[in-house]
């Protein structure tokens, strides 16, 4: 099979081994979501889809939507969780962007063999579904979050 190049996290690859689906969304770190989604949607007319709560890392999440863009505005209850700090989430501002993958774990295989560090606690259950944490090996600063969307039968 011949090889074609494709942008992905770390090389040219062949087409079956392609990962990335689609951005999924922005992660974005607030203070006070209540401010946030107010400015969101007054200035930037901002919908906000739904609010969601997971308990264990303190955590409340504002799905909003600017034309087909998904932002997800985090405001974490408890900034000095060992969790809330390595994913960064104690520092206001943008966190991470959000990449939907075709075949999750061997897509999370393929980053780790290539030198992508597997945050601690992931994976684990995200609001659209499965999800893991990133540090790519060029930026320790960055993370990365890949999502593997649950379908649900109508």
């Amino acid at each position: 099979m011949s090889e074609m190049c494709r942008p992905i996290f770390w090389a040219c690859t062949s087409v079956e081994a392609t990962m990335i689906k689609k951005v999924s969304h922005v992660g974005i770190v607030v203070r006070n979501l209540h401010e946030a989604l107010d400015s969101y949607s007054r200035v930037l007319q901002a919908k906000t889809e739904r609010i969601v709560e997971i308990p264990d890392v303190q955590l409340k999440i504002a799905v909003l939507k600017i034309g087909q863009i998904e932002i997800e505005l985090l405001q974490y209850g408890n900034p000095d969780l060992p969790i809330v700090k390595s994913l960064r989430g104690d520092r206001a501002g943008v966190n991470h962007v959000c990449y939907e993958v075709e075949r999750f774990d061997e897509s999370m295989e393929k980053m780790k063999e290539n030198g992508f560090l597997l945050v601690e606690g992931f994976p684990r259950k995200g609001v659209n579904g499965r999800i893991a944490f990133l540090i790519p090996p060029h930026s320790p600063e960055e993370r990365i979050e890949i999502l593997e969307v649950e379908h649900k039968d109508e």
